[in-house]
């Protein structure tokens, strides 16, 4: 497994060469062919390198979204639980049970918070190379600042993840570190220098990116880095920043909400425009993802979706809490279940199996392969989040606008107005607390709750509330995951005293 360490020392000597071939017109995909060996500095050494390269970066989101890292963030939260199924099933999956209910499994140990941290890393150490190795690129600058953009921008998407989960981290960059090398690793460094670099790299790329519309189809464009450098200002609760970045978005004319929920979850649909960035998948082998596989269609072709599942599943509250009428209650969630031939199936008798499970990541008939090989993009940011931002930083400025954004997202969910359904204008924190439903409501099982109840001081009440699987485990120590074992063994720079509390 790689550690900082280990990382720094390959990511400077070799990166991997992924060629590009964008489909032009409405081709969704980032295609990419396989992969070759190539010192960082021939890579980038022109113009195509250069844009190879920055194609592994890309490379790298897919890969870490595409299994069961996705789910960091999910399970052991009120939105997403594993089934009672899981730690019956021992070994890998057991660890998978720690990270949903935060009993000894999720420890240092544990296969997730491993992989996932290692993932994450190497994303990073492709994003350093190229933000190190383009400016000397024979590439024109405008390449060559759209791809720095590029880089900066999913540096900081890996940073921004990192330092969510785990706090202080270590935080190598592109910038030669002498000590470092000659130690054998990075110490951490504190939240706030992390959140430093974040903020800076998506300020550069929000003012190099191109616009959504003239960015190339599945790259990172001007208005998913603006949107994100709101939810980093929120996150620190600078709600004067976050203001100042996610209100040019309201006006904008680029993008939209779609005008039914449930279209957003079509594959036919993809790349539409609410959506500002999206993974990119496709039935190439090595390019698919596994979540409709996941959450419930494990044993069905690609005829109807619905199987019912045995891993992730929605939490009581979640699946409860859609109101009469919501039109996202029946695109999120799945009520019926199938057979390989598209009958309905009662499964009564087979405990969370036969529970509601989550619809978004259903095959579409003709698009999939089948529900493990699934060609579908899974969405990273979308507009409906900004806007769901923008309210709740309206509201913690005690800006009595913050409701006009809340009853956009209701309107489009065909609910009347929430003052009219409360009967009054809500206090703030009648908002504060709806809002935070509301983000469940529109975006769950889109990878942000964990982070969201963390971020609102809410993630102990709510998992000890509703998801029954966590309520006996879960403790403040769960604010942060345990930096994994074999971290420790490799960068030396790190000492037992730099795990995280409780760990």
């Amino acid at each position: 497994m790689f550690a900082i360490k280990y990382l720094i020392k390959q990511g400077l000597t070799a990166s991997l060469l992924f060629m590009l071939l964008v489909a032009a017109g409405c081709s969704k995909k980032l295609d990419i062919t396989p992969e070759t060996f190539v010192s960082p500095e021939d890579l980038y050494k022109d113009e195509q390198g250069a844009i190879a390269g920055v194609t592994g970066i890309y490379r790298k989101m897919l890969e870490l979204n595409s299994g069961d890292y996705y789910f960091l963030g999910i399970v052991g939260t009120d939105e997403g639980k594993t089934t009672s199924f899981v730690p019956t099933w021992g070994g890998y999956w057991q660890h998978y049970d720690g990270v949903n209910s935060y009993n000894g499994l999720l420890s240092a140990q544990n296969q997730l918070v491993q992989g996932a941290w290692n993932s994450l890393y190497k994303g990073v150490v492709n994003a350093n190379n190229a933000i190190k190795y383009i400016p000397s690129s024979t590439a024109s600058q405008a390449v060559k600042d759209r791809l720095l953009a590029e880089s900066k921008f999913l540096r900081a998407v890996f940073y921004f993840k990192l330092v969510q989960l785990w706090g202080a981290i270590p935080l190598p960059t592109e910038e030669e570190d002498a000590v470092a090398n000659a130690s054998g690793g990075k110490p951490r460094s504190s939240e706030d220098e992390v959140y430093v670099l974040i903020i800076s790299d998506l300020s550069f790329a929000a003012s190099n990116l191109p616009a959504k519309g003239t960015a190339d189809v599945g790259r990172a464009n001007q208005e998913a880095a603006q949107t994100l450098l709101g939810k980093v200002h929120l996150t620190r609760k600078d709600y004067a920043n976050a203001k100042a970045t996610l209100q040019p978005l309201m006006s904008l004319t680029n993008v939209a909400l779609m005008s039914k929920y449930a279209d957003l979850f079509n594959e036919s649909n993809e790349n539409n425009i609410e959506s500002l960035f999206e993974i990119q998948y496709s039935n190439e082998n090595g390019n698919t993802n596994g979540q409709a596989n996941t959450l419930g269609g494990w044993h069905i072709s690609n005829v109807d979706s619905g199987g019912g599942g045995h891993v992730v599943i929605p939490t009581d509250y979640y699946s409860n809490s859609f109101d009469d009428g919501d039109d996202r209650k029946n695109a999120s969630i799945r009520y019926k279940f199938y057979d390989a031939s598209g009958n309905e199936v009662d499964y009564w008798w087979w405990a969370d199996v036969t529970k509601p499970h989550v619809k978004k990541f259903d095959i579409t008939k003709g698009k999939s392969l089948n529900g493990g090989l699934s060609s579908r993009n899974l969405y990273y940011l979308r507009y409906a989040d900004a806007i769901l931002m923008y309210a709740e930083t309206l509201n913690e400025l005690n800006d009595g606008n913050a409701l006009t954004y809340l009853n956009k997202i209701r309107t489009r969910a065909k609910l009347a107005n929430w003052e009219t359904v409360l009967g009054h204008t809500p206090t703030q924190q009648e908002l504060r607390d709806e809002l935070l439903k509301e983000r469940m409501r529109e975006l769950g099982f889109e990878g942000w709750r964990w982070c969201d109840l963390k971020r609102t001081g809410k993630l102990i009440s709510q998992v000890k509330a509703n998801n029954p699987d966590a309520a006996p485990y879960v403790s403040n120590k769960n604010l942060l995951f345990p930096v994994p074992a074999r971290e420790f063994e490799l960068n030396r720079a790190l000492k037992p005293g730099d795990q995280n509390p409780g760990f």
